[in-house]
C-alpha cells in the first residue's frame, strides 16, 4: 500500500471522528433542549441552549481537525 493512500485513510478517519463529535454535541443539544422544555424553562432558553451546545461541538470538531496542522 502506498504511503499517500495510507495518509488518505487516516485523514478520512479523522474527518469521520470529528463529524461524530459534532453529531454527539448536536444530540446533546437536542436532549438538553427537550429537558429544559419539560421543566418549563421557556422556548427561548431551550433553543439558545441547543444552539450554544451545537456551536461548541462545531468548535471542538474544528479544533480537532486543525490541531495537527499547528505542529
Amino acid at each position: 500500500m502506498k504511503l499517500n493512500n495510507l495518509k488518505d485513510v487516516f485523514m478520512f478517519g479523522k474527518v469521520l471522528s470529528a463529524g461524530l463529535v459534532v453529531a454527539g454535541y448536536a444530540f446533546l443539544g437536542v436532549w438538553v433542549m427537550n429537558w429544559l422544555s419539560e421543566k418549563n424553562f421557556g422556548v427561548l432558553i431551550s433553543l439558545l441552549a441547543m444552539i450554544l451546545i451545537t456551536a461548541f461541538g462545531l468548535w471542538q470538531g474544528w479544533l480537532f481537525l486543525t490541531k495537527g496542522k499547528r505542529k
